[in-house]
């Protein structure tokens, strides 16, 4: 998908208590944001003047206005300059002197920011599990992988790699073929679930029982796995919230959320799912190109175990309205 693209949807650019009063750059889309607080929230503009193009990042922010360090120009927190301290007081003030403003919100403790007018809400958690009390939540794993954004999400919802990538705690190369599953197609996305022997004790009890997964696909980028440990009633979600700083680097904020072992430290899910997500990492930095392909031709697709990535791509595609439609390989 192209940056004008995924400018239409909500993107996570830092924890909410990174953006405080002082004025924070972060990177989206192939370009940086500005974001701060004030008595009104966060807001959030392209980190550019409009009047001589200096980093509103190195600013300030006085009175609710933010002030660029160059020459002290001041914009209030829908974009437009308020005062130019160079001009008399009673000097009007161009409409055009504005900087670009975005939409900003808060959710799950993360701040997130639209460039353009979003067409769609901000990604729920199923069930909205997240802000009830019987599920308990904490941020597991965050990391910038230098790869794009599709890629990695593309990596989170393939299970065929766990014999290989995760052998011993996902999967055993004596289970690694990939039985046919159906992929529901979503208003916003794609729903599609196996069951499995899990091989770790933290899940799977040693793959004593079977675990079922069940993924949720948000486009563009959100994808939530809901594990159901299936007789004993106990379900987690591992969910990535993925930020395209660049086309070529994105930034992972994994959470967990869980029903049961809440008196069990974080740390023993956190460090299952961190060696997880180190083990992804180099083999999905590895891949070339960075993007995915522009055309389902330049890769070989196999019909059942990439049947739920196929789709992915093709909602991205008609998202960008990208003509990448081909064949399966095998």
């Amino acid at each position: 998908m192209s940056q004008t693209a995924l400018a239409k949807f909500w993107h996570p650019i830092a924890t909410s208590d990174e953006v405080t009063e002082q004025p924070a750059r972060f990177a989206l889309l192939d370009d940086n944001v500005v974001a701060f607080r004030d008595e009104n929230g966060v807001a959030a503009f392209r980190d550019i003047c409009i009047h001589r193009g200096a980093a509103l990042s190195l600013g300030w922010v006085r009175d609710g206005t933010l002030v660029c360090p160059y020459h002290g120009w001041q914009y209030d927190r829908t974009g437009a300059c308020v005062k130019m301290p160079s001009r008399p007081a009673d000097a009007p003030i161009p409409a055009t002197a504005r900087a670009q403003a975005y939409r900003a919100q808060e959710k799950y403790g993360l701040v997130w920011v639209a460039v353009d007018e979003p067409a769609d809400e901000i990604p729920l958690f199923p069930g909205d599990v997240y802000d009830l009390p019987e599920w308990k939540s904490f941020i597991s794993y965050r990391r910038v992988w230098n790869t794009s954004a599709a890629r990695a999400v593309e990596n989170f919802m393939d299970f065929s790699h766990f014999p290989y990538v995760h052998n011993g705690l996902l999967g055993t190369e004596e289970t690694a073929e990939i039985a046919p599953y159906t992929v529901e197609k979503l208003e916003n996305g794609l729903h599609y679930w196996l069951e499995q022997e899990e091989p770790s004790d933290l899940y799977g009890a040693g793959g004593s029982q079977k675990v079922r997964y069940e993924y949720t696909l948000v486009v563009p980028f959100t994808i939530h796995l809901k594990k159901i440990e299936i007789g004993t009633g106990r379900e987690t979600f591992i969910t990535q919230f993925t930020q395209p700083r660049t086309s070529k680097t994105t930034e992972l904020f994994v959470f967990i959320v869980r029903n049961h072992s809440h008196d069990q430290d974080d740390i023993e899910f956190g460090e299952f799912t961190n060696t997880i997500m180190e083990q992804d990492r180099p083999v999905v930095e590895s891949q070339r190109p960075e993007e995915l392909p522009d055309s389902l031709r330049e890769e070989l697709h196999i019909k059942v175990p990439d049947a739920a990535s196929l789709l992915y791509r093709q909602r991205l595609a008609s998202l960008a309205k990208v003509e990448v439609f081909g064949p399966y390989g095998a």
